[in-house]
């Protein structure tokens, strides 16, 4: 296209005006030919299955990164904003080393959740600012557990979800959070999916008030 291009603009002075609105035509078309186009993100089958029963997203988007003035600290916020919880600090290589960054979704019926890409996996954060999830009868066959001094309940989210983790996290004023984790496969680099859900609850709780 760009041999042609120049063939066009070094025509003889007698079609200069033809040669001139040929040029544009062409120059336009270029444009149009290098418009950026932003691949879809890739969603995981998997992770979509450890949802709730039944929703399938309506929305995703990628968060911003947090500064310390605009990152939210308490639960409440962080429905609004879920992608917030974490912040550069947390997900670098000597952290939770993050490897996809932060996508927001929102969910049929369902509050915001938000999805990161760490090194073991993924993991889905969706905050409970209106119940204590923990005191939950119907998660009574989870593990209890303790969590940067939270009572947590971890364990796998169905039976067809082996290697799976989901977590439910006490933050206290009748509020919690889930966190729900997939592997990224046998051999994949990484901590276990338990491992997973308990570095990221504490770095999410380091930040609440």
């Amino acid at each position: 296209m760009t041999h042609s291009t120049s063939g066009l603009c070094t025509r003889s002075r007698r079609a200069k005006a033809a040669t001139a609105a040929a040029c544009l035509a062409v120059l336009a078309a270029l444009a149009g030919c290098g418009t950026d186009e932003v691949p879809a993100r890739p969603s995981s089958d998997r992770a979509q299955a450890t949802q709730s029963p039944g929703p399938s997203a309506d929305r995703s988007s990628p968060a911003p990164s947090p500064s310390p003035s605009s990152a939210p600290d308490t639960l409440t916020e962080l429905a609004e904003r879920p992608c917030l919880a974490l912040d550069d600090e947390d997900t670098g290589p000597g952290k939770l080393y993050v490897v996809f960054e932060g996508t927001e979704k929102q969910y049929k019926d369902a509050p915001k959740s938000c999805q990161w890409g760490a090194q073991g996996g993924l993991v889905d954060f969706t905050p409970h600012p209106e119940a204590d999830l923990t005191k939950d009868k119907r998660y009574r066959d989870l593990t209890p557990r303790t969590i940067a001094g939270r009572r947590a309940l971890l364990g796998t989210p169905s039976r067809h979800s082996e290697g799976s983790c989901i977590a439910f996290v006490s933050a206290g004023n009748g509020q919690s959070f889930q966190l729900t984790v997939v592997p990224f496969g046998e051999g994949a680099p990484g901590p276990d999916a338990p491992t997973l859900a308990t570095n990221f609850a504490k770095a999410i709780l380091a930040h609440l008030k």
